[in-house]
This record gives structure tokens, C-alpha cells and sequence, in this order.
């Protein structure tokens, strides 16, 4: 007979931060908190998490929740990957770089299989069992991850697998060495009901997910107009089945973003018919890298104009999609195309602070290897085009002048990539304006 202990549903609550070694850490600090279902049945388990992020950037709603099964084929499992949602992910995001730090799972083994000196390989890792500890009068298995390197993680378990507490050294960006901690705060059984109702809320969150047919996972996810659609026609319902289960937050959280996206959207829309037919003259660019642009060029050739902050650090992909734009600019500047990116940063305001905007964007211009000249709006001609921030939206912005100087395509945000010609959208309309 299976150990019903085992058997029953459990709620199992953590808390986490991930805290630098140098620097201040009031101020880096990440925090976290997940609420787990942990479910257990003959034929193995099932973890069904939450996960909300304070401090250092957040994951989209529709990141911060997933369905992980805790058994693999030995009786061991510490599953932790960048690539994929079967275990949660944070977001960190530090000066020079914005990282996804995957979290392992809250479960090693099923009770029992876990003895001393048990060793086993997941991932990059070995893993081994050390000793017995006694931590707040409980004793708890101390497994140690490590690699060539020495030890990564650090790890208390009780007898029946779950872990009770984690610690992991962790580095990102250029090299920077924090440490990842998450600790079990709570542990409650959870009746049938309860179980059987939060099952079938992850179940309709997780179609959802499937039919928005996301590329997951993303460091900021940006809904179309197809995904905005099914996000309103299922919004009421998530929050009513989600109710009274782990899921409550997330499905209020989801309707807001999808209004708030739907206002946005709205903006960008009035930007955008403001926007066309305008004729840019005299922007009062300056040149920060390359050559061949002046303001009398805006007429007599066809223009993009990409409205973008250019800055070195982080570098966060895709890079405002310049090196589509670049290959754009290359293949076509022989035919009466220019292409011209325009620095938009809130430093460009104070004119003590140019000197330092104008290196940053001369090093991500030598970085990217970009052969069209980069401009400075110095003068905040952007907003005389239309600001999409201000309607809350994000840059980068792409606008299109044809040989009058006149605007005939605004866009903002990220197109749609084509393996053959990259930026098909826009490649069209330059392709047809050239003609």
C-alpha cells in the first residue's frame, strides 16, 4: 500500500530572493514568492506553481505559472531550464544585462528513495546526498549540485523529497555573482475539492497559453490583435474558474493587462493616423556615428527613420531588430534608400550628458556593425511625429518618409521576422515606395 501521506494534495508556499555578493543590496535585491499544488498519485506527481517576482523586472502573467511533473524515470529530478516553462523562471534585471533565471523544482524524489551518499545527474550538474541536518527541530536530507567548478547548489530535503530549502550561486550579465535562495514557509494538506478545482483552472489557463501560440520564454511579451481578441473573450472566464485557487491573482492580473493593452493600442492607433502624411523638414538631428545624412537628404530619397534608445548595455535581444534594418539599408542603398537611426534617450535632454550618450551609442553602433548613420534627437522631434510613449507603448518606432519627406508608415514595436527577407512588412512597403 502506497504511504497516503504521499497520496494526499499538499499546498506548499516559498519565499525566495536573489541578493548580489558586492553592491547594495537594499536596492538589488530580487524577491519572489511561489504557490504550489503539489499533487501525488500511483503513477507519480505533479507540481502545479505560481510564481510572483518584486524587484529587478517581472515576467508576463502568462509566464508566471506551469504544470511540472517532479517524478523522472529514476525517482530524481531538480529540473532547472532557461528554454522552457516546465520549471518557473524570474527575470533579473541588472545594469549592464536583462537574464532569465530558471528556479529548480520543489521536489527531488518520491519518499524513500532518498538515502546517504544517493548521487545522480541532472542537467550540468552531479548530485549528491551528505548528510543528515536538523534545521527548526526537523531533519532534512543536505544535498550538494555541483560541477567542475565546485558546488552550485545546496540543498535541504525532507524524507518525502520535497525541498525544505535552497540555496545557488548564480551569475549574470558580466559576471556579476548573486545568490539565489528560496525557502518553504508553509505546507498545508489540500482537500479534494480544493485539488480538483485548481487542477482544472491550470488546465484552461494552459490551452489559453497553447492557443495564443506564443514563443516562450519571452523577457516581455507584446499581444497582436488576434491574441488581444481571444484574451477578452476569455478574460471573465479565467477569473471565474481561477476563483478561490492559486490562480486568483494571475486572472485579475490578466484582465488588467489586456485592457491596459487594449488602451495602448488605442493610442497608438491615433499616434499612428496623426502621424501619416506629415512632412518632416528640419528635425535638428545630430550626427553621433557614420556619415552621408543631412537634413536636406529627406528629400529625393525614400527614408526610414528608426526611432530607438541605441545604448550599449544591457543588450538585450532582438536589438531593436537593427541588424534586419541594416540588411534592409545594405541591399537596397544603391536604389534610393536611406536608412537612419535616431537616438532617443531622456539623457539627451541634459546637454552635459551627451558626451556619455554619444560613446554608448558609437559602441553598440561598432558592436552591431552597422553601416547606416546613427542621429541624436536632441530636440525631441519625436514628439512632433508622435510619441508612442506617451500612449504607453514601447520603442522602438519605425517610420517610413517617401521622396517628399512625407510620413507613409508608422510603426511601433517589433515586426514580424521572415527567414527570407527579415522585416517583410516593412521590406513591402520600401520596396513599393522605390518603385
Amino acid at each position: 500500500m502506497p504511504d497516503q501521506s504521499l497520496l494526499a494534495a499538499e499546498l506548499l508556499v516559498y519565499q525566495g530572493t536573489m541578493v548580489p555578493d558586492d553592491g547594495d543590496a537594499t536596492t538589488s535585491t530580487k524577491e519572489y514568492k511561489i504557490t504550489v499544488l503539489r499533487d501525488r498519485g500511483d503513477d507519480g506527481g505533479v507540481l502545479y506553481w505560481t510564481i510572483r517576482e518584486n524587484g529587478r523586472g517581472e515576467l508576463s502573467w502568462i509566464e508566471q505559472f506551469g504544470v511540472s511533473r517532479w517524478i523522472d524515470g529514476n525517482g530524481f529530478n531538480l529540473q532547472s531550464s532557461r528554454t522552457s516553462l516546465a520549471n518557473p523562471l524570474i527575470l533579473f534585471n541588472s545594469e549592464n544585462h536583462t537574464s532569465l533565471i530558471p528556479l529548480a523544482l520543489f521536489q527531488i524524489a518520491d519518499g524513500g528513495k532518498i538515502n546517504m551518499d544517493t548521487v545522480w545527474k541532472q542537467g550540468g550538474l552531479s548530485y549528491r546526498v551528505t548528510e543528515r541536518e536538523q534545521m527548526n527541530g526537523k531533519s532534512f536530507w543536505r544535498v550538494l549540485g555541483f560541477n567542475s567548478f565546485g558546488t552550485k547548489r545546496t540543498v535541504w530535503v525532507s524524507a518525502d523529497g520535497v525541498i525544505n530549502r535552497l540555496e545557488e550561486r548564480v551569475t549574470v550579465g558580466q559576471g556579476e555573482r548573486h545568490t539565489l535562495e528560496y525557502r518553504l514557509v508553509k505546507r498545508e494538506v489540500v482537500s479534494d475539492e480544493a485539488c480538483d478545482k485548481t487542477i482544472a483552472a491550470f488546465a484552461e489557463f494552459t490551452s489559453l497559453r497553447d492557443q495564443l501560440e506564443l514563443d516562450l520564454p519571452s523577457k516581455e511579451v507584446v499581444w497582436d490583435d488576434e491574441q488581444l481578441k481571444l484574451l477578452r473573450a476569455q478574460s471573465d472566464k479565467l477569473i471565474e474558474i481561477a476563483k478561490t485557487t492559486t490562480l486568483a491573482d494571475l486572472s485579475l492580473i490578466a484582465k488588467k493587462d489586456v485592457q491596459s493593452q487594449n488602451g495602448r493600442r488605442g493610442g497608438v492607433a491615433s499616434l499612428t493616423t496623426r502621424a501619416m502624411g506629415k512632412v518632416v523638414t528640419t528635425p535638428g538631428f545630430e550626427l553621433y556615428r557614420g556619415s552621408g545624412f543631412d537634413e536636406a537628404s529627406l528629400k529625393g530619397k525614400i527614408t526610414i527613420l528608426h526611432f530607438w534608445d541605441y545604448k550599449d548595455s544591457p543588450l538585450t535581444p532582438p536589438y531593436g531588430q537593427v541588424g534586419y534594418l541594416d540588411f534592409l539599408s545594405r541591399k537596397y542603398a544603391d536604389k534610393g534608400l536611406q536608412v537612419a537611426g535616431v537616438v532617443v534617450r531622456p539623457e539627451l535632454e541634459d546637454p552635459t550628458l551627451r558626451t556619455r550618450v554619444r560613446a554608448s551609442t558609437r559602441k553598440f553602433a561598432s558592436f552591431m556593425n552597422l553601416s547606416y548613420p546613427v542621429l541624436a534627437d536632441v530636440q525631441g522631434y519625436i514628439s512632433e511625429l508622435g510619441d508612442p510613449r506617451r500612449a504607453g507603448a514601447k520603442l522602438p518606432l519605425f517610420v517610413v518618409l517617401d521622396k517628399s519627406g512625407k510620413v507613409v508608415h508608422y510603426k511601433v514595436g517589433f515586426y514580424e521576422v521572415d527567414r527570407q527577407v527579415g522585416l517583410r512588412a516593412l521590406h513591402d512597403i520600401v520596396k513599393e515606395q522605390l518603385e
